[in-house]
């Protein structure tokens, strides 16, 4: 009877215990449905599928149009005039008719074109930036969505080895009840533990091909491909970053905007010079062979009272610019001193947890199970050690989904979440 009852819990904690293994969830996906998807190649496929960088690079050609047109100078003009037309009665005669034609340029002074030619180049660091700015967002919506998808599947591969060791325990109870060694509530509370395991596995299996699939529709593939655990975990620790935000390219996209409007600002000062336009010509008297050569000169009145209001509104909206600039440094340095934090502090609590609470806990199942082969425990009380270590694991998921959320955040503000093809392609 003893050699029978201790073989019967022996099964019990094969099926119940818990393999240290696990706690590195560095598992190669299983699903052979599909082929291994790393997450720089899921950022790269969604780059390149999605329209947001197309229409950004649509604005830079947009912008390098306009520089090419802000290069050039006036367009030179030539004009034909005709005096005194022959009329009627004594105004009938047409030798009194006079024809004049004159070719006229604009000489623009004050360094219009280059300061126009400037602000345009600062159009197109603008667009540039934008284009950064489409692929950063993309990365980043690509890398929380691998995130929650590698731990998704990673949590239904806990809820399965959850689900393997309730119906193996169902069994096992069912069959000491049976033999009157377990009272009936065991095996209630077994067959309850199997079919939440159940329901927990079948809404996490869903979660997961819910989240392929959104996956999968940024470059409209089919969702037949695992994801890679191994990079879940921190490994040695947290990498604390350099709190450098000039990389940012939200920050570079305002900084453009705040050299475009001090160019704006050089331009208006610029317009107190006024151009001069000369005009040189030839005038034909009747119809004799009388011909007269004309030149003049033509120069606006009031240049610099007229210049005053837009060098203001330019000096205004270079101030605006430059302290919009220094808030959102500002406020970029904050966020990521707290997302630092927010990484470090999962890192710590990771390390505490897989150093301290987690193996007691596994530690307690163990000896759960031999109380329980001894006859020294209830199942109940095995249960409740299980339950323990699986909420701890459940914990460890929740931390490395802090952690590499935050990191993911931390990235996208630096533009380091870009792979090195996606940051040598020319916008």
């Amino acid at each position: 009877m003893i050699p029978k009852i201790l073989g019967a819990a022996g099964a019990l904690m094969a099926a119940i215990g818990y393999s240290p293994a696990f706690a590195e969830i560095c598992t190669r996906n299983t699903d052979a449905t599909g082929s291994q998807l790393s997450l720089q190649q899921a950022i790269l496929q969604a780059v390149e599928s999605d329209l947001r960088p197309n229409a950004a690079r649509a604005a830079v050609a947009t912008a390098r149009s306009e520089r090419a047109i802000a290069s050039l100078r006036p367009s030179d003009t030539v004009s034909l005039g005709f005096e005194n037309f022959p009329g009627i009665g004594l105004a009938a005669e047409i030798d009194s008719l006079e024809v004049t034609g004159t070719f006229n340029r604009v000489w623009e002074r004050g360094g219009k074109r280059e300061a126009r030619t400037a602000f345009a180049e600062r159009g197109v660091e603008i667009a540039e930036a934008g284009v950064v700015i489409s692929k950063a967002d993309i990365a980043y919506e690509i890398q929380a969505l691998y995130v929650e998808l590698a731990l998704t599947q990673a949590r239904a591969s806990l809820a399965a080895e959850r689900l393997a060791a309730a119906r193996e325990a169902e069994t096992l109870i069912k069959k000491r009840v049976e033999a009157a060694r377990d009272p009936l509530l065991a095996g209630s509370r077994a067959a309850a533990d199997a079919m939440v395991a159940e329901g927990e596995l079948a809404r996490l299996t869903q979660d997961a091909e819910r989240l392929r699939t959104a996956l999968a529709d940024f470059w409209g593939g089919a969702a037949d491909f695992g994801v890679d655990l191994c990079g879940l975990s921190p490994g040695g620790g947290h990498n604390e970053h350099t709190l450098d935000v000039a990389s940012s390219p939200e920050l570079a996209r305002i900084e453009a905007e705040r050299r475009q409007a001090q160019a704006a600002l050089r331009l208006a000062q610029a317009e107190r010079v006024p151009d001069v336009t000369w005009s040189a010509g030839v005038r034909k008297f009747g119809t004799d062979e009388s011909v007269g050569i004309l030149g003049g000169v033509s120069v606006p009145l009031g240049a610099p009272k007229r210049a005053a209001p837009y060098e203001q509104k330019a000096g205004a909206q270079a101030r605006q610019l430059e302290a919009e600039a220094d808030a959102l440094r500002q406020s970029l340095l904050r966020e990521s001193a707290q997302l630092e934090r927010t990484a470090l502090g999962a890192t710590d609590a990771l390390s505490q947890l897989e150093t301290g609470p987690l193996p007691e806990a596994e530690r307690a199942v163990a000896l759960a199970n031999d109380g329980y082969a001894r006859g020294a425990f209830s199942y109940l009380d095995v249960l409740d050690a299980q339950r323990l270590m699986f909420d701890l694991r459940e914990q460890r998921f929740d931390l490395l989904r802090t952690y590499h959320l935050a990191e993911a955040a931390l990235a996208r503000i630096q533009a380091r979440n870009l792979p090195a093809a996606l940051q040598e392609t020319a916008p």
